[in-house]
């Protein structure tokens, strides 16, 4: 299965021709509240079965107890055909990961004639080019590109966010490009998607991140690894990606705090090579908690 970057480099090209903490580990319940919120899956964690066959995997994707998705492309078929197969499982499209930042770049009038057919929540960015968040004033100026992005999704009727990966953790001088494209950005315009695995692996408490940005963070991955791999910024194989409860994340802590600022968009996504089944553990896995 490719990586993440790759695959959302492939999107991209494809649209274009068309001070460390560290990790807690998971706790037991320890209250009476369910997760009661929708649950949605990113599809990009099916996404070596769906470059074979769409209908399958979005059939199993409703049988293990998901309602929505969130795209990362379309697997070969135009955007309105997709956006049928979704229907005829019964799933809604509330969230979109459209490219890499040169998309958005390019491409945006593009992305917008999307949104419109799947009329999602959010359109995501899923990653920025490394070059153009080495330094301060690079990540400056990515920000004011999420605001220009922003403000014309806006006025199309969408919400944009940004999604991080775990390069945007790492050391920009005294701070990080996360930071600065919190800082940076207009809350009219930009929301923030946590990818909690990693916030877990660049040394940071998920709960505690989520709270600190509070209304900032619209839409949480929901997406665990392996108690044994380590806190920094190496590249993990996939295997290293596990089910929900299985892993480092305090998942009643996490969820609290998400609850507390307001999060409605929640997204498990798998990266491993069991993701199939994993999905599904985790949605069972979920059901179960209280927190």
């Amino acid at each position: 299965m490719i990586s993440r970057r790759e695959f959302i480099r492939t999107l991209t090209v494809a649209a274009t021709g068309s001070g460390l903490v560290k990790a807690a580990m998971a706790a037991a319940p320890t209250g009476d509240r369910r997760f009661a919120a929708r649950l949605g899956v990113q599809l990009y964690s099916l996404n070596a079965q769906l470059e074979k066959d769409v209908p399958g995997p979005l059939k199993h994707i409703r049988e293990v107890g998901y309602m929505t998705v969130e795209t990362a492309g379309f697997y070969g078929l135009k955007p309105e055909d997709f956006k049928k197969e979704l229907d005829k499982a019964g799933l809604k499209c509330t969230g979109m990961h459209a490219g890499d930042d040169g998309r958005f770049r390019d491409h945006l009038d593009e992305i917008i004639a999307e949104a419109k057919i799947f009329e999602p929540l959010h359109v995501s960015c899923p990653d920025v080019d490394e070059k153009r968040r080495q330094d301060a004033e690079g990540c400056k100026r990515v920000a004011t590109e999420f605001n220009a992005w922003g403000k014309k999704l806006q006025a199309a009727g969408f919400r944009f966010s940004f999604h991080n990966e775990i390069g945007v953790f790492k050391p920009v001088g005294s701070t990080t490009a996360e930071e600065i494209f919190l800082a940076e950005t207009d809350p009219r315009l930009v929301d923030f998607e946590f990818d909690l695995c990693y916030v877990q692996q660049a040394g940071l408490v998920p709960a505690d991140y989520i709270k600190k940005h509070g209304a900032r963070v619209k839409q949480l991955h929901l997406k665990d690894i392996a108690k044994d791999v380590k806190v920094g910024f190496q590249e993990v194989p996939g295997s290293s990606y596990v089910p929900l409860g299985t892993g480092q994340i305090d998942w009643s802590q996490t969820l609290a705090a998400a609850a507390e600022v307001g999060v409605k968009e929640y997204y498990v996504e798998d990266e491993s090579p069991t993701a199939w089944d994993g999905i599904a553990k985790s949605a069972a896995f979920l059901k179960s908690l209280r927190f």
